[in-house]
């Protein structure tokens, strides 16, 4: 947070974010529960508006946005290379395996990766 300009921190509010937050592979709505964040990566559902890989039950508490709800590109790129697209880490947790996490893939379609792999941060900032 202190990384943040002071502006930016002023504004921001707390939101509670409902996440299949004990993993482990089990696609059940127990396993599915809130915290409370400034700041965090969004779920599947939150972009794509559909559910491909993340728990099942994640959806119920989640909507997806509406800048991807209108069309807008779901692909993420290089910073230092800003033709280069890369792949997009989610917070919601792969439904059917141990250590792998829904992402967005190059082109902007669902995906998933063991969580050892250092793919792009878009966190979703609140005010």
């Amino acid at each position: 947070m202190a990384a943040l300009p002071l502006e930016l921190r002023q504004n921001m509010t707390w939101v509670y974010k409902y996440t299949d937050n004990k993993g482990g592979g089990n696609d059940t709505a127990s396993q599915v529960t809130k915290t409370k964040e400034f700041f965090c990566l969004l779920a599947e559902f939150e972009v794509q508006g559909k559910r491909t890989y993340a728990n099942s039950a994640e959806q119920n508490y989640q909507k997806q946005y509406d800048y991807y709800k209108a069309g807008n590109s779901k692909i993420a790129y290089n910073h230092a290379s800003p033709s280069s697209a890369v792949v997009r880490s989610l917070r919601s947790p792969y439904s059917s395996g141990n250590g792998n996490f829904c992402d967005a893939s190059t082109d902007g379609t669902p995906s998933y990766y063991t969580a050892c792999y250092a793919w792009a941060l878009l966190p979703g900032f609140f005010t």
